[in-house]
């Protein structure tokens, strides 16, 4: 999938992808074989079209942005764009693949599939079940979302991942060809997923998974029979109460008698930037066979089956057999786990009346600086916790417009208003108490680390954001 190399590649080394000045290398073209084209992959479609102004107004973005930095790379990377047409290449790199290069899914499936071949130099191509697989990981949980959710966005970010992986390719390849592909790989972003990242993972036909202490692919759990989706017929969704105030005692207490476990796992989304970032979501299993992927407002005070008709794509169903785990969404998708593999893990309680001293910071944030766009939004939030029960919390947001697209720059900064009060530990549940009295209740557990899982105190989940210590 990944073979088609163009003339000169390494003059295109300096667009945001290594610094290793290349510019007279010549990389002969290598045609991929030809291949039965494969079943198309499963999940949301993500359709756009391709234009002609598209095109050539990502690659005169590319050209801008890299002209900043380093203008003699940047003319020669015009001239080489102009006379290859990335968007040829690229689907040069599909053929005979299961993804369609007017698919925005499919074509960040081509670049994740593409970033991990580069990150451990393979050369074994991936199998149109492992390309799927991806596609099903890391792909569909974000569709929903902008970029891809926006067919206008949509568009411009898919070509701009396009150009992007055209450019990567070639870099690896003119690396590999000069004998520096250790500098090339210490000196890439870690847009997407980190080069370190992609090293700890295998590629199967079950996609991207950890690797054991050998480098080989962790051991799958024995296959679980698929559990039946959850049922379509719900009432309509009715707008969500606001968090309520935690003054009295707990309306749902009965609600932690229905509980099996306290878990979490890995998810992907979009960070400053638009950098595709791993992240955690913390999931209740209930006895009844359901799982619950919890919001901020703490367990005792969810309404489950107000919750269930308001949000029903926050539940699903969950079996166990042997050491794995099948849990089918709202949509009737199933996915298997096993505990501690990377993707899913215990999350631990705390100890009633637990006293925490020290700081915990999350920051997260969107734009598309990440492929060559103009803004950047950072958002951090931060809880600094103190050995005599008191709390403080505040964080800040800003934004960035580099006016590349507009000529007309902007920054803005704000930070949130500082809040203190005293708080109280216990279990699952963190009580906030500010100081004018007004108290909440929110969901909180720590992460986990080893196998066995061990309590893991660097890490905590305060509602559905997972922070990490800010010093």
């Amino acid at each position: 999938m990944m073979r088609f190399t163009f003339r000169r590649a390494a003059a295109l080394l300096g667009l945001g992808v290594t610094a290793v000045p290349l510019w007279s290398l010549a990389i002969p073209v290598t045609a991929t074989p030809a291949r039965a084209q494969a079943t198309e992959v499963e999940g949301p479609a993500l359709p756009y079209a391709s234009t002609p102004d598209l095109r050539a107004a990502t690659v005169a973005r590319a050209v801008r942005d890299q002209r900043a930095t380093n203008p003699i790379a940047a003319a020669e990377t015009a001239r080489e764009l102009a006379r290859h047409d990335y968007d040829s290449v690229f689907r040069g790199f599909l053929d005979g693949t299961p993804l369609r290069p007017d698919d925005a899914g499919d074509v960040l499936t081509a670049f994740i599939a593409l970033q991990w071949m580069v990150a451990n130099d393979a050369t074994v191509e991936p199998s149109a079940a492992a390309l799927r697989a991806i596609r099903t990981r890391f792909v569909a949980p974000m569709a929903e979302r902008p970029p891809l959710s926006q067919p206008a966005t949509r568009a411009a970010f898919a070509e701009q991942v396009k150009l992007r992986a055209v450019l990567h390719h070639a870099g690896w390849q003119a690396a590999k060809r000069l004998g520096v592909l250790p500098r090339f790989l210490a000196g890439l972003s870690n847009e997407f997923m980190p080069v370190a990242t992609l090293r700890n993972l295998a590629l199967t036909e079950d996609g991207l998974v950890p690797k054991d202490r050998a480098g080989r692919a962790a051991p799958k759990p024995p296959p679980v029979a698929e559990s039946p989706p959850v049922p379509d017929a719900r009432p309509a969704p009715s707008p969500a109460p606001s968090a309520p105030d935690a003054a009295g005692p707990p309306r749902h207490a009965a609600n932690w008698d229905q509980v099996e476990g306290v878990y979490f796992r890995s998810t992907t989304g979009f960070g400053v930037g638009g950098l595709m970032t791993i992240d955690f979501e913390p999931l209740i299993f209930l006895r009844d066979g359901t799982y619950y992927e919890i919001a901020d407002t703490a367990l005792e005070d969810v309404d489950l089956a107000a919750e269930r008709a308001a949000r029903p794509k926050r539940f699903g169903r969950w079996s166990a057999k042997g050491a794995g785990f099948v849990l089918t969404d709202a949509r009737g998708r199933a996915n298997d786990y096993a505990l501690g593999d990377g993707s899913f893990f215990r999350a631990f309680p705390a100890v009633a009346n637990e006293r925490v001293a020290r700081a915990y910071r999350r920051l997260s944030g969107g734009g598309n600086t990440a492929l060559g766009g103009d803004v950047a939004i950072a958002v951090e939030s931060r809880y600094d916790f103190h050995a005599d029960g008191s709390y403080g919390r505040g964080g800040s947001v800003g934004a960035t417009n580099s006016g590349a697209s507009t000529g007309v720059g902007t920054a803005i900064a704000r930070r949130r208003a500082p809040e203190g009060g005293r708080y109280a530990l216990d279990r699952h549940t963190l009580t906030l108490t500010a100081a004018d009295g007004r108290t909440r209740r929110l969901f909180f557990a720590y992460g986990s680390q080893k196998d066995p899982p061990e309590i893991d105190r660097e890490m905590i989940f305060v509602g559905d954001d997972v922070f990490s210590p800010a010093d």
